[in-house]
């Protein structure tokens, strides 16, 4: 693999087209389709460190065109460690468009326009047997998903405050189940899902 296909590939990887790869840069469209196009000129040095950036890999990786992916490292790309209160305005989120404003978590999933990494607080998703969500826990949400029964979801209520539960259907209605027993489910009612959890990781230090 060289440098040109390691750009193309990274790009798609993060299913983002030429021109939102070339805004998230702060570069034409016409330059992205340069480093991509056979015989075409590779990122000039000033450009190195944000494509690399963007595409989770090394600069040295950029430019030799070889990837930790191509020799069975997992290659990971983004996405902001947002509050709870940006949790509940996903918006202002924008992965096409990275700001230095978050600290940022690697994720392993595809990562979309509004993905984001949310930290877990309290016990009510810690459970004995089965899955464990305990605090300090890393969630990769994705908003853009559509909930299913059974998913685990962020939902938002009247007051705006965001919660991490379990979506459950049971006679038709819709309900948020946490894994600790010694909490309620709740039914859920005018709440919303915001966000599909997608993966979870355990941040130490």
């Amino acid at each position: 693999m060289n440098s040109r296909q390691l750009i193309r590939e990274g790009r798609k990887r993060l299913q983002m087209s030429e021109q939102q790869f070339a805004d998230a840069l702060g570069v034409s469209r016409g330059a992205v389709q340069q480093w991509e196009k056979q015989g075409g000129t590779a990122p000039k040095r000033a450009n190195q460190a944000r494509v690399a950036k963007l595409l989770g890999i090394s600069v040295a990786e950029l430019v030799s065109g070889v990837s930790a992916g191509a020799r069975g490292v997992d290659v990971r790309a983004e996405v902001p460690l947002v509050s709870e209160v940006e949790a509940g305005n996903y918006t202002v989120i924008d992965n096409f468009k990275p700001t230095t404003q978050f600290d940022t978590i690697p994720v392993s999933v595809p990562v979309k326009k509004h993905t984001y990494a949310l930290r877990v607080h309290g016990d009510s998703m810690v459970s004995e047997a089965g899955d464990s969500f305990p605090a300090g826990s890393i969630l990769i949400v994705e908003p853009e998903m559509e909930a299913m029964p059974g998913d685990y979801v962020i939902a938002l209520n009247e007051a705006s405050e965001t919660t991490f539960k379990q979506l459950v259907k049971d006679g038709g209605d819709l309900y948020l189940k946490p894994l600790n027993s010694r909490y309620p489910i709740k039914p859920l009612g005018d709440a919303r899902v915001i966000g599909v959890v997608r993966e979870f990781t355990k941040r130490f230090r």
